[in-house]
């Protein structure tokens, strides 16, 4: 994975001036691995909602169809009613149940991100206009007054988007450590500051 911090004038986050924050510009590039992980942070499964509703919606019709087919076959061949009912039945759950589960199978992510998403060099500048995001020809503008928090562990700084989707920062886009502790201590503060929790970062 080719992964650099390519321009940043950041300071020692202890003598970062409140007044004046410096400038952010940081990118690389995200592995197919990377973007496994930060699709599994956005989204709450591993399969999408069309996929769901349709496969709610089949499943159904398949048990119908099959209780339609098992109960004329049996009739045809004199099986007693009660017998006819309960065989029907049992072969229409039976097939509801296991096209359900095969159409989930079959509608598993077993790749994420678009093509230009992996692989491809992206950018991230932060300064007092907000966060801009870049790639290729599509640059994406995110206010800080749409910024609801600023979180971070091992593997991502998460920018927390109110209307729209999170950015996520892999941490190893930085060379050092003190590298992101300053990068989250610049975003932390200047999301502070659109929301009138302004604190001195040098205190």
């Amino acid at each position: 994975m080719t992964a650099t911090l390519i321009q940043s004038d950041l300071a020692d986050a202890d003598a970062l001036n409140a007044s004046e924050l410096p400038t952010l510009r940081v990118g690389g590039t995200v592995s197919q691995k990377q973007m496994k992980k930060l699709a599994r942070r956005v989204r709450s499964g591993r399969v999408g909602p069309t996929s769901v509703y349709y496969a709610g919606v089949t499943a159904p019709a398949i048990a119908a169809g099959m209780s339609t087919i098992v109960s004329a076959s049996l009739e045809r061949a004199g099986v007693d009613p009660y017998w006819t009912l309960l065989s029907a039945s049992l072969v229409a759950a039976m097939a509801g149940i296991t096209w359900y589960l095969i159409f989930m199978r079959w509608s598993y992510r077993h790749s994420y991100g678009r093509t230009s998403e992996v692989g491809k060099h992206t950018d991230v500048e932060v300064d007092e206009a907000g966060i801009f995001w870049t790639r290729g020809h599509i640059r994406t503008r995110i206010s800080w007054d749409g910024i609801s928090d600023i979180t971070a562990d091992r593997n991502f700084i998460r920018v927390h988007v109110m209307d729209g989707d999170d950015v996520l920062i892999p941490t190893n886009w930085f060379e050092q450590r003190k590298d992101r502790k300053t990068a989250i201590d610049v975003l932390q503060e200047y999301r502070d500051r659109a929301s009138g929790e302004h604190t001195d970062l040098a205190a």
